[in-house]
């Protein structure tokens, strides 16, 4: 269960039994950016108008859904007003978290495949472009 208190307009997270904290501007809870999936300077997979914390929060090891899922209620109760795709947000979460993992996966690997052949087949899995 995420755990979270809102005090001088800072919003403090975390999550139970996890190495996870952060406090977060109630201002800026509700940010939203198009997140760019794939080594730099390549054209990689870009998602629109997702959840800034969402990814900071949630892609640098997998997680489960449920936090995610507790994370959207509460920028959705601190910020009425957001303008964020929770869609995309969730879709650009779980395409960053596989990516990340063949990323590992094809270091360690005897046949390599390159970084175009990964985002290609992300590409299909999740029906993009």
């Amino acid at each position: 269960m995420i755990k979270h208190t809102l005090k001088d307009e800072v919003i403090s997270i975390s999550i139970d039994n996890r190495d996870f904290s952060y406090r977060i501007p109630i201002k800026k809870i509700a940010n939203a950016i198009d997140w760019r999936i794939g080594e730099k300077g390549t054209k990689g997979i870009v998602v629109k108008n997702v959840s800034t914390w969402t990814l900071q929060l949630f892609t640098k090891k997998t997680t489960e859904d449920k936090y995610i899922k507790q994370f959207i209620s509460i920028v959705q109760k601190h910020s009425l007003n957001n303008t964020i795709n929770w869609e995309e947000t969730r879709l650009a979460v779980n395409i960053q978290n596989e990516y990340n993992w063949l990323i590992t996966t094809n270091n360690t690997a005897k046949k390599k495949i390159s970084e175009d052949e990964i985002i290609s087949n992300l590409k299909k899995k999740y029906k993009l472009d």
